[in-house]
Protein backbone atom coordinates (compact mmCIF):
# COMPACT_ATOMS: atom_id res chain seq x y z
CA UNK A 1 0.00 0.00 0.00
CA UNK A 2 1.33 3.42 -0.94
CA UNK A 3 0.55 6.24 1.48
CA UNK A 4 1.23 9.88 0.62
CA UNK A 5 1.62 12.26 3.56
CA UNK A 6 1.72 16.05 3.49
CA UNK A 7 2.93 17.89 6.62
CA UNK A 8 4.01 21.51 6.68
CA UNK A 9 4.82 22.41 10.27
CA UNK A 10 7.07 21.00 13.00
CA UNK A 11 4.11 19.65 14.97
CA UNK A 12 2.73 17.99 11.84
CA UNK A 13 6.14 16.52 11.10
CA UNK A 14 6.20 14.99 14.60
CA UNK A 15 2.69 13.56 14.19
CA UNK A 16 3.59 12.25 10.73
CA UNK A 17 6.71 10.58 12.12
CA UNK A 18 4.67 8.82 14.78
CA UNK A 19 2.09 7.80 12.20
CA UNK A 20 4.78 6.35 9.93
CA UNK A 21 6.45 4.53 12.83
CA UNK A 22 3.30 2.85 14.18
CA UNK A 23 2.52 0.43 11.31
CA UNK A 24 6.09 -0.86 11.18
CA UNK A 25 5.31 -3.34 13.95
CA UNK A 26 5.31 -7.06 12.99
CA UNK A 27 1.51 -7.43 13.29
CA UNK A 28 1.13 -5.57 9.97
CA UNK A 29 1.83 -8.00 7.16
CA UNK A 30 1.26 -5.72 4.17
CA UNK A 31 4.28 -3.59 3.29
CA UNK A 32 3.64 0.14 3.46
CA UNK A 33 5.40 2.74 1.34
CA UNK A 34 5.35 6.37 2.47
CA UNK A 35 5.85 9.25 0.07
CA UNK A 36 5.18 12.97 0.28
CA UNK A 37 6.28 16.10 2.08
CA UNK A 38 7.69 16.21 5.58
CA UNK A 39 10.49 17.35 7.81
CA UNK A 40 13.30 15.73 9.78
CA UNK A 41 11.11 13.47 11.95
CA UNK A 42 9.34 11.94 8.95
CA UNK A 43 12.64 11.67 7.10
CA UNK A 44 14.00 9.65 10.04
CA UNK A 45 11.23 7.17 9.25
CA UNK A 46 12.37 6.91 5.63
CA UNK A 47 10.42 9.64 3.85
CA UNK A 48 12.24 11.31 0.97
CA UNK A 49 10.45 14.66 1.03
CA UNK A 50 9.39 15.97 -2.36
CA UNK A 51 10.69 19.41 -1.36
CA UNK A 52 11.64 21.18 1.89
CA UNK A 53 8.69 21.37 4.25
CA UNK A 54 9.64 24.97 5.04
CA UNK A 55 8.45 26.01 1.56
CA UNK A 56 4.83 25.56 2.69
CA UNK A 57 5.06 26.27 6.43
CA UNK A 58 4.20 29.94 6.06
CA UNK A 59 1.67 31.67 8.28
CA UNK A 60 -0.20 34.88 7.60
CA UNK A 61 -0.43 37.07 4.57
CA UNK A 62 2.86 38.84 5.32
CA UNK A 63 4.75 35.55 5.05
CA UNK A 64 2.72 34.10 2.18
CA UNK A 65 2.73 37.03 -0.28
CA UNK A 66 6.52 37.22 -0.80
CA UNK A 67 6.54 33.46 -1.44
CA UNK A 68 3.38 33.25 -3.55
CA UNK A 69 5.18 32.10 -6.71
CA UNK A 70 7.01 29.34 -4.83
CA UNK A 71 3.80 28.19 -3.14
CA UNK A 72 1.99 28.11 -6.48
CA UNK A 73 4.81 26.01 -7.98
CA UNK A 74 4.76 23.67 -4.96
CA UNK A 75 0.98 23.18 -5.29
CA UNK A 76 1.39 22.02 -8.90
CA UNK A 77 4.50 19.99 -8.11
CA UNK A 78 2.56 18.16 -5.39
CA UNK A 79 -0.45 17.69 -7.65
CA UNK A 80 1.66 16.17 -10.43
CA UNK A 81 3.52 14.00 -7.89
CA UNK A 82 0.25 12.55 -6.56
CA UNK A 83 -1.05 11.95 -10.08
CA UNK A 84 2.18 10.23 -11.09
CA UNK A 85 2.61 8.12 -7.93
CA UNK A 86 -1.10 7.27 -7.50
CA UNK A 87 -1.07 6.61 -3.74
CA UNK A 88 -3.86 4.52 -2.23
CA UNK A 89 -4.27 7.02 0.61
CA UNK A 90 -3.38 10.69 1.05
CA UNK A 91 -2.91 11.81 4.67
CA UNK A 92 -2.86 15.55 5.27
CA UNK A 93 -1.46 17.01 8.47
CA UNK A 94 -1.88 20.75 9.05
CA UNK A 95 -1.28 23.37 6.28
CA UNK A 96 -4.95 23.40 5.23
CA UNK A 97 -4.51 26.36 2.88
CA UNK A 98 -1.93 24.45 0.84
CA UNK A 99 -3.60 21.06 1.05
CA UNK A 100 -7.08 22.26 0.15
CA UNK A 101 -5.74 23.90 -3.00
CA UNK A 102 -3.97 20.68 -3.97
CA UNK A 103 -7.12 18.62 -3.32
CA UNK A 104 -9.36 21.03 -5.24
CA UNK A 105 -7.14 20.76 -8.32
CA UNK A 106 -6.73 17.01 -7.87
CA UNK A 107 -10.51 16.50 -7.91
CA UNK A 108 -10.96 18.83 -10.87
CA UNK A 109 -8.33 17.03 -12.98
CA UNK A 110 -9.58 13.57 -11.93
CA UNK A 111 -6.36 11.71 -12.79
CA UNK A 112 -5.84 10.28 -9.30
CA UNK A 113 -8.40 9.62 -6.58
CA UNK A 114 -6.70 8.46 -3.39
CA UNK A 115 -8.68 8.08 -0.21
CA UNK A 116 -8.19 11.28 1.81
CA UNK A 117 -7.55 11.39 5.55
CA UNK A 118 -7.27 14.80 7.23
CA UNK A 119 -5.16 14.05 10.31
CA UNK A 120 -5.30 16.94 12.83
CA UNK A 121 -5.72 20.24 11.03
CA UNK A 122 -4.69 23.30 13.12
CA UNK A 123 -8.18 24.78 12.82
CA UNK A 124 -9.52 21.81 14.79
CA UNK A 125 -7.23 21.95 17.83
CA UNK A 126 -6.70 25.73 17.86
CA UNK A 127 -10.34 26.51 18.65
Amino acid sequence: MKIAIIAGEASGDQLGGWLMEAPQTPRHAAPLTFIGIGGPRMQEQGLASLFPMSDISLIGITEVLPHAVTIYKRIYQTLEFIERERPDVLVTIDVPGFVLRVLQRLRKRGKARPRIIHYVAPTVWAL
